[in-house]
């Protein structure tokens, strides 16, 4: 048997089919390298009953054969087909036609569980869109999640952009002896600049690693033999983790993998970009070559990496018949980068649209809390006054659609109502402007939808129009049959407010497991106008075509439902398109002569002194300065049990204590060992947590993870218990789960028993699941929403019901504690 060819059944080349032929015929070998539990090619090979095998590596295969045909033509054809889903036609001189993919969303759901549950026709889509229904915007996206992978790789060989040590050894990449001698070189001159700088330990090596770089069109071109191996593992880096779902801590990070190339510098040292055809991926190298060319093409030759990576976010619109986008970038409320960042956008996208049909404009997003993962630019004080005055600022510039709310939604929509009240004060004197808000993408806070909308209409000026306002997700809401839900309905529909949806990134991110619990269908039957984003699709490992096939498949939407969607969405651009011409005829006009730098320059300097009074809300209190002498590290020679029952509920959910739970934990409590487990609650010191608390005094430790700024009643509570101190990186309550997530899940064995709560919950779920560390998660059975999330764990978790004692609880306690032993002792 002879190598045929190639190709792959999702967008992110994680399901691979290889072909070979020989005398006997054509074969293949479907593989997942990039999935480590097996879970994704073991449901696969369940859903199109295959049998599994297994490679030279010991890795689970799918193996069979391709029968062979003649079509009308009298031409020999191979077509391969999955449980009775034709897969592929592929033909003699090489041309292979996919027929059929797996939705990103159900990639995800296989790789969850142990037992996924989506049928064939849900799990292997026939690609075809009727031409009537088909969508041509991108209404929801995000400048920096936008370019695969692939391109992302080409666009740093072609720019020849800096990559960071530490990222090489964080991947665990491999470099040449001549690359790894050059990079120690440099890294201990780096070291140099450091000695006085205070810092230890690894945070000294990380800003040391970060501070060493190589040429990465070095790293790939000069080390062809390294990049098969490498290339993978850096295109995972650039997408949502593989094995389950993610949580936002795995959003950040993706971001932060994905600025190296989307915001990137030059490597102080270029090489000779040579030897392209001999990168071992054929996606790369095409790309690579037209970048190439674009560099001896006037209106491209130019091009900054911010101007490139537009012009390709263009052309895989303009594959995918996408015609107008509204991409959020914050970099348009930054006083050190908005004016240059649109004076680069009206120097290239006239050509882009020329080119590719494709006009592209933005949403100048303002997060709506800080950034806490890169921890050297957290905000502080009241953030949003320079962000207000840079956007009021170049709100008037056409390629400045309007603004957005950005961020993980974990505090209420009414702590900004002031801030949304600025914005609909610029938005006054700009019919067109958009007012979009992120609302309702998790349970949390389901009245963040309706309070977004009044905290609009209510600060409207007299005689002010409501403006455009979009709804980015609207998944969680008031129950759409009560009253209260059929009042946020007639709100919507009677305003004009547009809703959008993207399922994948839902998916994939945590906030969906259950597709029939998605409201859309009821949506569209009120009569409110719905669209399709993709939420930056190629970091979810979708697109625009794969998002509405996704729409249709997995919500079973009928053709009136996406004809009504279509509709929507001409509807909008026409509108915003008008708006576009209308704006861009005056814009200039009011440049005077300056350049579009200076002239935003000039009125970002003339709007410093507005919204200096901006109601900053309630006084806040530094946790780690006003719980200092409770401050303690968590033992390292024990194992947490988290207890998730009070602080990771929504904004409607009180917990309720019930006897059934309290003899579990009791038995706990009184089997337990406290030399050997310790607990772990959240800050609201209510529910089953503060029933542990009440419990453990002079017996165990128990350990509160608390936000890095609390109130002053917070403080009060905090102040009555006896608990050992945590500090989180975040700044809300809700958002604690990641501190969960760094300091137990991610570096350790431990033990969760959720009790009950909402997303928050099912995020600290998750983050148990995701652990490289093994992690028991027990989940009460009377929990619908914990349920339901434990039933997408399938494997997993183990459900506690009704008699259960403790005592399964301690046998993992016992085994991990045993573990830990073993690996203290110099044995494991």
């Amino acid at each position: 048997m002879t190598f045929f060819g190639k190709f792959y059944l999702d967008k992110e080349k994680d399901v691979i089919v290889t072909l070979n032929l020989g005398d006997n015929g054509m074969s293949y070998i479907l593989e997942t390298p990039n999935h480590g539990t097996g879970n994704l090619i073991t449901n696969l090979a369940k859903v199109c009953d295959l049998p599994i095998s297994f490679n030279a590596e010991g890795l689970k295969v799918i193996e069979g054969s391709v029968p062979c045909y003649f079509n009308g033509e009298n031409q020999k054809v191979y077509i391969l087909r999955m449980g009775n889903t034709k897969v592929a036609n592929i033909y003699p001189d090489g041309t292979i036609e996919r027929k059929a993919y797996i939705p990103a969303i159900a990639k995800t759901l296989m790789s969850q569980t142990k037992d996924y549950a989506l049928d064939i026709n849900k799990t292997l889509v026939k690609t075809y869109i009727k031409e009537e229904v088909k969508f041509h915007s991108d209404l929801h996206t995000h400048r920096s999640a936008n370019l695969s992978p692939d391109v992302l790789i080409a666009l740093g060989i072609h720019h020849q952009i800096r990559y960071p040590y530490y990222y090489i050894k964080k991947l665990g990449l491999k470099i040449t002896p001549e690359q790894r001698a050059a990079l120690e070189k440099q890294r201990a001159d780096v070291a140099a600049n450091f000695v006085n700088s205070g810092l230890k330990g690894k945070y000294l090596d990380r800003r040391i690693d970060d501070n060493t770089e190589i040429n990465f069109a070095d790293l790939i071109l000069h080390n062809i033999s390294g990049s098969k191996y490498n290339i993978p593992r850096i295109r995972a880096s650039l997408a949502v983790m593989k094995d389950g779902q993610a949580v936002f801590t795995n959003l950040e990070k993706v971001y932060i993998y994905r600025y190296v190339f989307t915001k990137g510098t030059a490597a102080k040292e270029k090489i000779e970009i040579e030897n392209i055809g001999e990168i071992p991926d054929k996606d790369i190298v095409d790309a690579l070559r037209q970048m190439e060319k674009d560099r001896r093409n006037p209106d491209y030759a130019d091009n900054t990496l911010f101007q490139d990576g537009l012009l390709w976010v263009a052309r895989n619109y303009q594959h995918n018949g996408i015609t107008y986008a509204e991409m959020s970038d914050t970099a348009l409320v930054k006083k050190t980068e908005a004016a240059e960042t649109l004076q680069q956008i009206h120097d290239v996208m006239p050509k882009i649209t020329r080119e590719t049909g494709v006009t592209i404009r933005f949403l100048a997003a303002l997060r709506r809390i800080p950034l806490t993962i890169v921890k050297d630019q957290v905000a502080h004080g009241n953030y949003f006054t320079e962000n207000l005055q840079v956007l009021k600022a170049v709100a008037i510039d056409p390629y400045v659609a309007g603004s957005d709310f950005v961020g993980e939604e974990i505090n209420d929509i009414l702590e900004l109502k002031s801030v949304i009240a600025a914005v609909v004060k610029i938005a006054k004197d700009i019919p067109s402007y958009v007012v979009r808000i992120h609302a309702g993408e998790n349970d949390s806070l389901p009245d963040n939808v309706y309070n977004s909308i009044r905290c609009v209409e209510e600060a409207l000026a007299e005689g002010q129009i409501f403006p455009h306002m979009r709804i980015g997700h609207g998944l969680y809401t008031a129950d759409l049959n009560t009253e209260k839900g059929k009042k946020l309905l007639e709100k919507i529909r009677s305003l004009g407010v547009v809703l959008e949806f993207q399922i994948t990134s839902n998916v994939r991110l945590n906030n969906l497991s259950r597709l029939d619990m998605h409201p859309l269908k009821q949506y569209l039957k009120t009569g409110i106008s719905c669209v399709q984003g993709t939420d930056g699709g190629a970091l979810y490992g979708t697109d625009s075509i794969d998002e509405q096939l996704s729409l249709e498949r997995m919500l079973d939407l009928n053709h009136e439902e996406l004809l009504k969607m279509r509709q929507a969405d001409d509807r909008v651009i026409a509108g915003s398109m008008k708006e576009f011409n209308d704006k861009i005829q005056t814009f200039y006009g009011k440049c005077g002569g300056m350049t579009v730098r200076e002239f935003l320059e000039k009125r970002i300097r003339e709007k410093a002194d507005d919204f200096m009074d901006l109601d900053g809300g309630e006084r806040q209190y530094d946790s780690a300065a006003e719980l200092s002498d409770r401050i303690r590290e968590l033992p390292l020679d024990m194992i947490p049990v988290v207890i998730a029952g009070g602080s990771f509920n929504n904004a409607h959910h009180v917990t309720t204590i019930e006897e059934q739970e309290c003899r579990l934990l009791d038995d706990l409590i009184k089997k337990g060992d406290p030399g050997k487990l310790f607990f772990a609650i959240g800050p609201s010191i209510s529910g089953y947590e503060k029933y542990v608390l009440d419990r453990c005094k002079d017996k165990f430790k128990v350990f509160c993870f608390v936000p890095a700024s609390i109130t002053e009643s917070e403080l009060s509570k905090l102040r009555e218990t006896e608990t050992g101190i945590r500090v989180s990186i975040e700044s809300s309550p809700l958002g604690t789960y990641k501190s969960f997530a760094y300091e137990i899940f991610k570096r350790r064995q431990s033990v969760m028993i959720a009790l009950d709560g909402n997303s928050a919950a099912c995020n600290l779920m998750q983050d148990a699941r995701n652990s490289k560390y093994e992690s028991r998660i027990f989940v009460d059975e009377k929990s619908d929403v914990l349920k339901s999330k434990a039933e997408s764990l399938q494997g997993y978790i183990t459900l506690l019901h009704e008699g259960d004692d403790a005592d399964e609880i301690l046998r993992y306690v016992e085994k991990y504690y045993g573990n830990l032993k073993n690996i203290s002792e110099g044995n494991g």
